[in-house]
């Protein structure tokens, strides 16, 4: 390892093929933080920390940030896989490289040993791991595939949220609930039937024709009168 430190370099995969880009470009004459910020579009205080830094513990740069003749080699394809080659032998212990020298080592085994080994955290250890996986595959393609990632999670589409049935709603509101009618309701309900049923019945007239024979004494035609009164006056009852 490089000064004999237990600490290694951490890029992410965006970063460095951004990078790389513009440095395919041109080659800047010194790599400040500010030229970080405005060619990535970040922060110079996350440029600063996240990319000088490590671009200088790999040998890009110099101490004071001058790009250096691993920058040109490592902007040519023809060259990539070389310096990607050069940078782990630099930058890692004959341990982790006899341990972990495929490109389809066991991610999370890999992570492990950068913790133990680096004594951090599993965030940290998980990024030393990946940057080890990035130098040790040395593939061009994996420009496109990163970008393509990126570009997929700034597209993905946020989850839709189930509207709710207002239409359905509304309509078990508007339906009123039925009311019991109350005592006096019913009453009047069981006896207006009968009520309209007699209102509505017929009446019954009659009429009496007498036919008295002139010859009728007084006390004969009493008597006629007195019989009808007793006959007749039980009829409406």
């Amino acid at each position: 390892m490089a000064n004999g430190d237990v600490s290694f370099p951490k890029i992410a995969e965006s970063n460095w093929w951004k990078l790389r880009n513009l440095f395919k470009d041109k080659v800047p004459a010194i790599v400040t933080a500010s030229y970080l910020s405005t060619g990535l579009s970040m922060g110079e205080a996350s440029a600063q920390s996240n990319l000088v830094g490590p671009f200088k513990k790999i040998g890009i740069i110099d101490e004071d940030g001058k790009s250096t003749d691993l920058a040109f080699d490592w902007r040519n394809d023809d060259k990539y896989a070389d310096v990607c080659s050069s940078l782990i032998d630099k930058c890692y212990p004959q341990e982790v490289k006899d341990l972990f020298h495929s490109p389809d080592a066991d991610p999370q085994k890999l992570t492990n040993w950068f913790a133990n080994t680096a004594r951090c955290g599993g965030p940290a250890a998980k990024q030393f791991a990946r940057f080890y996986l990035l130098l040790l595959k040395a593939d061009l393609n994996e420009a496109e595939v990163t970008s393509a990632k990126s570009e997929a999670k700034f597209k993905s589409p946020k989850p839709e949220t189930k509207k709710k049935d207002t239409k359905t709603q509304t309509q078990r509101v508007a339906e009123p609930t039925p009311k019991k009618p109350n005592a006096e309701t019913a009453q009047i309900l069981q006896t207006q039937p009968t009520q309209t049923i007699l209102s509505n019945a017929p009446e019954l007239h009659i009429n009496v024709q007498l036919h008295i024979s002139p010859e009728s004494s007084a006390d004969q035609i009493d008597k006629i009168f007195e019989s009808m009164a007793k006959h007749l006056k039980d009829f409406n009852k």
